[in-house]
């Protein structure tokens, strides 16, 4: 049994200088949601890196927001990275919530696939237009 492995990125609202997203994020075992602001183009430099991902087998395309500690509200992390020579690929997923417990929320788990899926993932960010579509949600082709 093949695992759904996907992203969702949701706008919960938007204003002329925020807008606040959630995404929710799972490998099929660990899935994780958090919630918070930045542009309407926020993913774009990460959407240009997956359009052309991998250019090596050493390339690394990320999406990073955030600190670890106290002088963020969150942490979110997302690694794009070959783990094999023929071009196997992992989403290290990395987000933290900052809060101290019992508030504390922590994850970290990976999404396997292939450079092709992810070159979709950044076709979907690129052409996203949050104005007009409130969410988007990509699913990972799967490795066996």
């Amino acid at each position: 049994m093949k695992l759904r492995q996907e992203i969702k990125i949701k706008i919960l609202d938007i204003d002329d200088e925020e807008t606040q997203f959630q995404i929710k994020l799972t490998n099929g075992i660990n899935s994780t949601t958090i919630n918070f602001y930045g542009y309407l183009d926020e993913f774009e430099n990460f959407a240009n890196g997956l359009l052309t991902f991998p250019k090596t087998i050493n390339n690394t395309v990320k999406y990073e927001l955030g600190e670890v500690g106290n002088n963020w509200a969150y942490y979110i992390l997302l690694r794009v990275f070959c783990y094999e020579t023929n071009g196997y690929s992992a989403i290290h997923i990395k987000v933290d919530n900052n809060k101290t417990e019992p508030k504390t929320n922590k994850s970290e788990f990976y999404i396997t696939t292939y450079p092709a899926s992810l070159n979709k993932f950044g076709q979907l960010l690129k052409e996203w237009n949050p104005k007009i579509e409130k969410e988007i949600v990509w699913i990972a082709e799967c490795i066996n």
